[in-house]
């Protein structure tokens, strides 16, 4: 037997040993965290898993142990984090396609109406955005224009007739 089939074999044997020390320690924390056991068992098996793997990078079982304990619990944790992430990254996509699609709209408007307004001089335009898109009342617009509100209502219905064609 060469050199490496002895290290192979010894460190199945002392894996072994680790294995059967420690694997009912781990599925019995899982459990206590509230796995059922057929879970349990299953994630003290990955994490046995990992460990092998990586099982020369530790210089002893102390190691090993600290490794083993907190893999299973990372292990733990990303099985109830995983899905709320997923569900959490979910409602973001669908919520910022529903802003997209309003956001699209908006500026579809806004172009449209702008079209629509654009014989009109500078000061009509502006008092239709203060009203239309605003949200202000004819009364503060008219005192921020210095316009009468009956030239106001006249010059919004003659404004709206003309987007309406659009």
């Amino acid at each position: 037997m060469g050199n490496s089939e002895a290290d192979l074999l010894k460190h199945k044997k002392t894996f072994h040993d680790f294995y059967n020390e420690n694997f009912i320690k781990i599925k019995l924390s899982l459990m206590f965290l509230g796995e059922d056991e057929e879970s349990a068992k299953d994630m003290a098996q990955e994490t046995f898993e990992r460990i092998w793997l990586r099982w020369t990078n530790f210089p002893n079982n102390y190691a090993r142990k600290r490794f083993i304990k907190v893999v299973s619990r990372n292990m733990w944790i990303d099985k109830y984090r995983k899905p709320k992430l997923f569900e959490r990254t979910e409602r973001i996509i669908e919520g910022s396609c529903h802003y997209t699609e309003e956001q699209v709209l908006y500026n579809e408007l806004i172009y449209v109406t702008n079209k629509a307004l654009e014989k009109y001089d500078s000061q009509k335009k502006d008092i239709f955005n203060e009203i239309r898109i605003q949200g202000a009342s004819y009364k503060d617009v008219s005192e921020k224009f210095n316009v009468n509100i009956k030239t106001l209502e006249r010059y919004m219905s003659q404004m709206t007739k003309n987007c309406a064609r659009l």
